[in-house]
């Protein structure tokens, strides 16, 4: 018998390994109010507690936030 949920672990660990070999993206929050998101490619938690907050998201799970009202994409100097 296997365990419940078993497959699910296993992809959500590579998604994790997976998540420092690909780019980021940061986003800024224009919301007064905490935002929490989880992306839905990868699953990880992204947590904005209020205006200005900025949130780097891994490039997979972008799109997912694009659309989130009061969420802004932001390019970062180096």
């Amino acid at each position: 018998m296997s365990c419940c949920g078993q497959g699910q672990r296993g992809s959500w660990q590579g998604a994790a390994v997976q998540q420092g070999r690909t780019s980021a993206i940061w986003f800024e929050s224009q919301v007064a109010a905490p935002v929490t998101l989880f992306g839905r490619i990868t699953g990880i938690r992204y947590h904005f507690p209020g205006v200005g907050a900025r949130v780097r998201v891994d490039a997979r799970d972008a799109p997912t936030l694009d659309v989130v009202r009061g969420l802004e994409r932001v390019a970062l100097s180096a």
